[in-house]
């Protein structure tokens, strides 16, 4: 409409009588605000289209705006975000000078973004980076483990799943389904299997905890977005999503086999992946059905030896028939291993 207006309005006071101009130029004094903002919007999707840095600091800005300015002195996230912040209650506020809320701004913007797969790699950093921000207030100063206080880890732990619900809504409006598929195809491999500096006053249990945490969540959330936890999905997009968590769960069981090497903390890979698998358990079963019964049982294997014997069960038991006899080898396994170690 607004592409349009300008030109409707001149043909309309050029097909009129000259009495008629007054009244036009005063319709038209009192949209000259609003056309200015418009205008800067407008204006500001080029900039976002050619320069991956102006698309870096928008992310950033919708992460500030919305979950506060992250601070170690503080006991919690800044009150002034939430939706409000990053959607902003109009498109200004008044002043001198126009503003346009972050979050706004990226979703008039983000489809006119030309490298579309650098979004994932700046929403992962900025999921990381709060995370280990989170988990740096939660540990003691020079202490490497977590505080005895259970209320502050599971309040960091919530804050991480916002983040992570934030980095999955702004990722999927941004790129749809073809940048979800990268996110399980390539982003978050190459993320587990690249090592990353963590700040010395982060370099915490904590900090490792919650950086698998909220990648999980991430993954799951964006997935459940675009595709649906269901089973009932037109033809095209059931097959894309078997192939694509497949691929992704392939990538999991040969790192569990030991034929992958990873350079990420251990206990990030460890909470990575139960916090995934627990999250495909509880929310989407049906994606576990989609899986090969034998990329199943590498991962229950794997699960077992880390201890996790009832996540691993619960997972070949969500796999269906055709998981049944490696649950029921995976059972035999286990109910051995405790005869043995009770006598």
């Amino acid at each position: 409409m607004h592409a349009i207006t300008g030109a409707a309005l001149e043909n309309c006071a050029s097909g009129c009588p000259w009495p008629s101009m007054p009244i036009i130029g005063s319709l038209w004094a009192q949209k000259v605000r609003r056309w200015h903002h418009f205008i800067v919007v407008s204006g500001s999707r080029s900039v976002f289209r050619q320069n991956n840095e102006s698309v870096a600091q928008l992310l950033r800005s919708c992460f500030t705006s919305f979950l506060g300015t992250l601070s170690v002195s503080t006991s919690k996230l800044s009150d002034e975000c939430g939706v409000n912040g990053l959607l902003g209650n109009t498109i200004t506020t008044p002043g001198a000078y126009p503003y346009v809320a972050p979050g706004f701004l990226f979703l008039r913007s983000c489809r006119n973004i030309h490298n579309v797969q650098y979004v994932n790699d700046i929403i992962v950093g900025l999921v990381t980076e709060y995370s280990n921000e989170l988990a740096g207030r939660r540990s003691d100063a020079g202490s490497r483990h977590i505080k005895s206080n259970q209320s502050s880890l599971s309040l960091a732990a919530q804050s991480a799943k916002e983040v992570a619900t934030l980095g999955a809504s702004l990722l999927c409006a941004a790129g749809g389904m073809l940048l979800v598929q990268e996110l399980y195809k390539e982003t978050i491999p190459t993320w587990l299997l690249s090592s990353r500096d963590v700040k010395k006053n982060n370099d915490s249990v904590a900090s490792y905890i919650l950086e698998g945490y909220a990648m999980a969540y991430l993954l799951i959330l964006s997935g459940s977005i675009i595709w649906g936890v269901g089973s009932k999905l037109p033809p095209g997009t059931f097959s894309r999503r078997s192939r694509t968590i497949e691929v992704h769960l392939d990538f999991l069981a040969e790192v569990m086999d030991k034929k992958i090497s990873l350079s990420c903390n251990p206990i990030t890979w460890k909470t990575y992946v139960c916090c995934f698998v627990g999250l495909m358990v509880s929310l989407a079963p049906v994606w576990i059905q989609e899986v090969r019964v034998d990329t199943l049982r590498k991962l229950a294997c794997g699960l077992s030896r880390w201890d996790e014997r009832e996540l691993a069960l619960s997972l070949l038991h969500r796999g269906g028939m055709a998981a049944m006899g490696a649950l029921a080898e995976l059972a035999t396994v286990i109910e051995c291993e405790r005869m043995l170690n009770s006598s």
